[in-house]
């Protein structure tokens, strides 16, 4: 079942090759760099330092625009923003405790990636010092997660498999942690 999710996005990499890995960087591609990674592995289409090239270039683009956007539309992207307010406070406090560091590793947390463009965007943020920082968290976006499906691509999908075959004994261990997560937090 869950392999079959994987099943789509590999036949995209294979039918459209370096396009689509190129697209689906400009849209955050974590999936679609560790697959195009495993495939590199299997030396099937793609090669480990295209694969890196392409999703830096891919990301690269969809950052300028998504920085530009918040600085050319900023009433636009402020509507965005304080439609997320949760995300805006958490983005606005780590911009003012960490800096330019966040341009750096936002793209390592989940859901971080378009508000913290946008605020550094809106924010006046200079041009060429976000080009400079987000180009180093790109190259280490890139290198981590296509290096992570060239070296364990075969054994993330043998762990995939291996949950599907035992999916009941995977749900009792996840419904067991969260029971004893609930029991701990009303003994504290």
């Amino acid at each position: 079942m869950l392999l079959h999710l994987f099943a789509y996005p590999a036949h995209l990499l294979l039918a459209h090759g370096y396009l689509a890995l190129f697209i689906w960087s400009i849209l955050e591609g974590e999936i679609g760099l560790m697959l195009a990674g495993w495939l590199a592995s299997m030396h099937q289409l793609f090669s480990y330092e295209k694969v890196v090239l392409v999703a830096i270039c891919g990301a690269f683009l969809g950052d300028l625009f998504t920085f530009s956007f918040g600085r050319l539309f900023e009433k636009k992207a402020l509507s965005y923003l304080n439609a997320h307010p949760n995300k805006k406070k958490m983005v606005d406090r780590w911009i003012k405790n960490w800096g330019a560091a966040v341009i750096v590793f936002e793209r390592f947390i989940y859901g971080t990636h378009i508000p913290v463009l946008l605020s550094f965007g809106m924010s006046g943020y200079p041009f060429l010092k976000f080009i400079f920082f987000d180009i180093i968290g790109i190259i280490l976006w890139a290198f981590t997660f296509v290096s992570i499906g060239y070296f364990f691509g075969q054994s993330a999908i043998n762990i995939i498999l291996l949950i599907q075959k035992n999916i009941l004994v995977v749900l009792f261990f996840i419904l067991l942690f969260l029971f004893i997560l609930r029991t701990q937090k009303g003994e504290t």
